[in-house]
């Protein structure tokens, strides 16, 4: 007690508040630890101003007091993070100090410490829209992460806390209405019985159209519906966590060929997770998680429009010498598979005489299995052996069990052992170093150390220097893939690397005014392409450097102000071109205003500018956006909230870049680029008792 006293007296004197204020309140009944450490960037808790890498943290505070609804939604502030979208039916790209790939992860995005990507080729589902009611918060490194996470960790690292069961029985219900159809309600509850302690959230999400979003096909469609489920006990030492989701989304967009509304993405992901953490001794402690993690999709896409399209000697289209074959459906294929990851952890951690040092080991076991396909093209359908005779492909033939699937069945083994050591060498002085082997079955081994040293330079600043490696590990459409019209893969692939230094500095004269200064340089090589014969070879190159800038004002007790600025210069030395598609210059300001003791105004702006296109196109350069949302929330005691909010106030025309292409001379593709989602307006209400 006497502790707490004098802690809320400190942050009394430095914030000027009354212990009246409702935010300051709430913030006091937070745990200190929670408040100030992370443990995305060493894999130990560490204070977030220490922490041996650039990390920004978004709370659930922050989630409500935003009117924030997706996990897109929530990170899109983050300085160098910017939300795209990929040419492959629209799927979200977080796209992390201009490194971006259509396809692949080049950020890791994971749920309590477990990836989400799937073996192919996607680093999230295609339709992943993942609801914020069960978040504890989001901890994301801008940077390498390979040193502490293995693959994929490559230019960013996204990590999704869900919530701890509660220390009493409650519970939580809400629902969420809004334009184009938008639908959501969600329940959250705790249950304690003894030492048993258990947390449920389900959310319900179902959205339509916005009728303004069209390209020359029409207005795309994405209506979709989607569940989510967590189910997370605590027992001792023990923590099981479980995690259902399912999507079915309608996608719209034809393969980024062209827009339809034929096109259509069922996701179902199951996930089991156990973990364990004990002390073994007062200076050794130990943790222990073994995951199981089960993904499966069946996509329905329409490549090509009804039509005539010319057909090659394999089935395949576009490839001569060909054939002309009419589609009175269109061309259309279903394919289907499923990943299972089964994956064991462990870790040991000793501290003392002035180090901390952290030795991890795991192993992974992950398959791509159920591998069906049905489709009206390519090879066993339309080959020299199976071209009709009427040259109409008017049915659908099922490969699947065959020769002629898009990808075989698929295994991978990994295993992995990392070290690292947090080292106060002097009193304000602290260096980590740390080194991860990875061994996979199907491409060799690779190494990727870290090395960072943070200084407290005085009481208010805090200065680090960064050096990092990370790699991204070949997906198995980049090794494996077979009969397909786009991409072939490539067994002798090399993961692509990254090598990345950067120096920050924090200022904070106190708890009103804080600020941070980045600055960055990186070199990625081997990067993954595909060559003239649509076949991946590791022959990208890509530079990068850049300034990060953010800054915290609590001006009055009632007026908050967070505000980040960015700036990049990427280019693709081999080309000798700017990198396409990526921003420049991005910005992002939050105010907040308390109007009453119950009513919380709140308005973000997102700034959005130098977009280049492709080397050779000749299309106007890509506009740059200002987009505003606005948020009201009310919530006059501890049991009710309620908010409304509008998102893209002004209707600003927002567009994500399209990649040139030939098909334009065919009336095909996207040449004026792809258009998000115009201004809509939400209300929400919830009741906790």
């Amino acid at each position: 007690m006497k502790l707490k006293g004098s802690i809320t007296a400190v942050l009394s004197f430095f914030a000027g508040q009354s212990l009246a204020d409702p935010e300051f309140t709430e913030l006091l009944k937070m745990d200190l630890g929670e408040i100030l450490q992370v443990k995305v960037a060493t894999g130990t808790a560490k204070q977030l101003s220490e922490a041996p890498a650039i990390v920004s943290v978004i709370t659930a505070d922050d989630i409500r007091k935003m009117g924030i609804r997706t996990l897109a939604e929530a990170v899109e502030q983050v300085p160098g993070l910017h939300v795209s979208a990929s040419t492959n039916r629209l799927t979200s790209l977080f796209v992390v100090r201009g490194i971006r790939n259509d396809s692949t992860p080049n950020v890791l995005v994971m749920i309590d410490g477990v990836d989400l990507s799937e073996l192919t080729a996607y680093p999230i589902p295609y339709s992943f829209r993942y609801p914020v009611n069960f978040i504890e918060r989001i901890e994301i490194i801008r940077g390498p992460g390979s040193a502490v996470h293995g693959a994929d960790a490559f230019s960013g690292v996204i990590n999704i806390i869900t919530k701890s069961p509660g220390k009493e029985n409650d519970a939580q219900v809400g629902m969420n209405v809004g334009s184009f159809d938008y639908f959501e309600t969600w329940i959250n509850a705790n249950l304690v019985v003894n030492d048993l302690k258990v947390a449920f959230s389900f959310t319900r999400e179902e959205k339509g159209n916005d009728s303004d979003r069209t390209t020359p096909y029409g207005e795309i469609q994405r209506d979709g519906e989607m569940d989510n489920l967590h189910l997370n006990a605590e027992y001792g030492n023990f923590a099981w966590k479980n995690w259902y989701w399912r999507s079915r989304q309608e996608m719209g967009i034809g393969a980024g060929i062209f827009g339809n509304d034929i096109d259509l993405d069922i996701t179902e992901v199951w996930r089991t997770q156990l973990s364990w953490e004990d002390s073994i001794t007062d200076s050794l402690d130990s943790t222990f998680d073994l995951s199981y993690n089960r993904s499966r999709f069946d996509a329905l896409f329409q490549l090509f429009p009804p039509g005539g399209w010319p057909v090659g000697a394999d089935g395949n289209l576009l490839f001569p010498p060909f054939t002309l074959v009419s589609f009175p459906d269109g061309v259309i294929g279903q394919p289907q598979a499923a990943t299972n990851k089964v994956r064991l952890n462990g870790s040991f951690i000793y501290s003392g005489n002035k180090h901390r040092v952290r030795i991890g080991f795991g192993a992974e076991r992950a398959e791509l299995t159920d591998v069906e396909e049905v489709k009206n093209f390519g090879p066993g359908v339309l080959d020299e052996e199976h071209i009709p005779a009427d040259l109409i492909a008017d049915s659908l033939v099922d490969v699947s069990g065959t020769s002629f699937v898009y990808t075989p069945n698929y295994e991978r083994d990994l295993w992995y052992l990392s070290v690292q050591d947090e080292w106060r060498f002097a009193k304000d002085w602290e260096l980590t170093a740390g080194i991860r082997y990875d061994r996979y079955s199907d491409f060799g081994s690779t190494v990727n150390p870290r090395l960072a040293l943070v200084w407290n330079t005085t009481d208010q600043v805090t200065s680090k220097l960064l050096y990092g490696s990370a790699f991204r590990a070949p997906r198995v459409a980049e090794l494996a893939f077979i009969n397909n019209p786009t991409v072939l893969g490539n067994p002798d692939l090399d993961p692509e690397e990254i090598q990345t230094l950067e120096l920050a500095f924090e200022y904070r004269p106190d708890l009103r005014f804080s600020s941070t200064l980045n600055l960055f340089a990186y070199r990625a090589e081997q990067l993954i392409e595909l060559d003239q014969m649509f076949t991946y070879q590791n022959s990208g190159e890509q530079d990068g450097k850049g300034i990060e800038i953010e800054a915290y004002w609590r001006a009055t007790e009632k007026l908050q102000i967070k505000g980040s600025l960015s700036w990049l210069d990427a280019e693709l030395p081999e080309a000798k071109a700017d990198k396409d598609q990526v921003p420049e210059l991005m910005g992002f300001v939050d105010l907040r205003y308390q109007l009453t003791a119950a009513w919380l105004i709140t308005a973000q702006s997102y700034w959005v500018s130098g977009r280049k296109r492709q080397q050779g196109d000749q299309r106007t350069e890509i506009d740059d956006y200002l987009k505003t949302d606005i948020t009201l929330l009310w919530q006059p005691n501890d049991s009710w909230a309620a908010r409304m909010g509008a998102r893209n106030v002004f209707d600003e025309d927002i567009r994500e870049p399209s990649p040139n292409s030939p098909l334009f001379a065919l009336d095909l593709g996207f040449p004026n680029d792809f258009p998000m989602e115009g201004r809509s307006i939400f209300s929400s209400v919830s009741y906790q008792f």
